[in-house]
């Protein structure tokens, strides 16, 4: 079908006819056509990504794997083969069609997860056969918005594992150390392993290092892979003694940790980075070059066959989001959005200040539809407060300086404290445009037990240490 629209695209063979000669300058051009009826079929899942990005709601190092993506590309322009490999096509088609399927019925990433393998493969279809393409593939997926569904659900598992290395590494040291969850009692001080301290950043830096490494020096992928293993080790290796370093400081002189606690950490993902790069470009036997071989062409048969493949599924991939905007543009039931009734309702007042409700804005009406479980906004005249109450654990209740930042407000001086009644918060720094705020949060269950960071309360309440309802409390004052 290709072949009779576009008269660039190469032309089957004929089972009866003689075959005749192809122009290479004319058949080359079939990859780009090839990439670019892909890109098009993959163009919901960008768009998602790109929202993302521009709402400012998640880290954009993805941009950085993008960069270098596009240079990869622009590298190997003249080394592509003519004519794509019917297999990986169909791989490539195979996961475009998933990732379809998943951008109206699973969550956005992972949809976007299975539209970067789509690429990838597509690309490898085009690639010369020995060519090393798996460090491409992780810098897709790197490219990704991963960092806060990282910290969401792996940042507190990464914590307990780093508070556990600490406490090893302190002890040996000489210091008296206790572990209770994340916390640390070293010496009679409590001290806490904070979200920022989970490594997920410093895991996106060092597997980018990794991958961007591989690449450059075309590195072959198994010797990629049997390398990889070791960079998770570097990163909990870095992360312990980051944090541990932290902890001595934070006990021994609590000003000096305040003044060192970025330098330290950046000084850290450095050597981090560094010992990847290292790792990653040791020499290797390479194999003996194979002798070049111009590139089949498929058989006449399976050449038709990918041909109406790739317009019918790819062009379902790229029409069937609009189908199911349109059914997800429909209102959500009542019972959908909001499946149980809050017996006790919103606080009616805070710290002995009666609470009034605020009238939502446009923007929080539209979160609300959303939400499973209720949003309310009240005021006691000096401070705003946001309540917002979930029946089950869902990643939907995200920590508060992920909205923030979507709003354009410049989040920092993140740090823990308690209030005059002793209750713990993770607050910090709101500022966008000259207008700052203080803002601080916490999770609270059924039972009155509290968490100061979305993963900690996640992982409780899915593993039934916790029992809900369960209400996130954040509030806003002007500095």
């Amino acid at each position: 079908m290709l072949h009779r629209l576009l008269p660039w695209w190469p032309q089957p063979e004929d089972d009866c006819a003689a075959p005749r000669p192809a122009a290479p300058a004319v058949r080359s051009l079939a990859t780009w056509p090839w990439l670019a009826l892909l890109a098009v079929a993959l163009w919901p899942h960008a768009r998602w990504i790109w929202h993302r990005l521009h709402d400012r709601s998640d880290d954009p190092l993805g941009l950085a794997a993008d960069a270098v993506l596009v240079l990869a590309l622009w590298r190997l322009r003249g080394r592509l083969r003519p004519v794509p490999r019917a297999s990986w096509q169909l791989i490539a088609i195979s996961l475009a069609l998933w990732a379809a399927v998943a951008h109206a019925l699973a969550p956005p990433l992972f949809g976007a997860a299975l539209a970067a393998l789509a690429a990838v493969c597509g690309l490898r279809a085009v690639l010369p056969a020995r060519a090393p393409w798996l460090a491409l593939l992780g810098l897709a997926l790197l490219a990704l918005p991963l960092i806060a569904s990282m910290q969401f659900y792996a940042g507190f598992p990464l914590r307990v594992v780093t508070a556990e290395a600490s406490a090893w590494l302190l002890r040996a040291a000489g210091w008296t150390v206790e572990r209770s969850g994340t916390a640390l009692t070293v010496d009679g001080s409590l001290v806490i392993v904070d979200a920022p301290c989970s490594g997920v950043q410093m895991v996106w830096l060092s597997y980018f290092s990794a991958c961007v490494t591989a690449w450059w020096l075309a590195l072959p992928d198994r010797v990629f892979l049997r390398r990889l293993a070791l960079v998770g080790l570097l990163v909990l290796g870095g992360n312990v003694l980051r944090n541990s370093v932290l902890v001595a400081l934070e006990v021994g002189s609590p000003a000096w940790a305040d003044r060192l606690h970025e330098g330290v950490g950046l000084v850290v993902q450095a050597m981090v980075c560094v010992a990847v790069v290292r790792w990653m470009s040791r020499v290797f036997d390479a194999p003996a070059p194979a002798a070049a071989m111009p590139p089949p062409r498929p058989a006449a048969r399976t050449a038709r066959w990918v041909d109406r493949a790739a317009w019918m599924s790819l062009l379902a991939c790229a029409l069937l989001p609009l189908w199911t905007h349109e059914v997800g543009a429909r209102p959500a039931s009542e019972a959908a959005v909001r499946p149980i009734e809050w017996a006790d309702g919103w606080p009616i007042e805070w710290d002995g200040r009666p609470l009034r409700p605020i009238a939502p804005t446009a923007l929080e009406e539209r979160a609300e539809r959303s939400f499973p479980g209720r949003i309310v906004r009240l005021t006691d005249g000096r401070q705003t407060l946001m309540w917002r109450g979930v029946p089950a654990p869902t990643r939907a209740l995200h920590p508060a300086a992920d909205c923030y930042r979507a709003l354009g407000y410049r989040v920092e001086q993140a740090r823990l404290e308690r209030d005059e009644r002793a209750r713990l918060w993770r607050c910090f720094t709101a500022d966008r445009a000259g207008s700052r705020l203080r803002v601080c949060e916490r999770i609270e269950d059924a039972a009155g037990r509290a968490w100061t960071d979305a993963s900690a309360w996640y992982w409780a309440a899915a593993m039934g240490g916790s029992t809900g309802p369960w209400q996130a409390i954040t509030t806003a004052r002007p500095l």
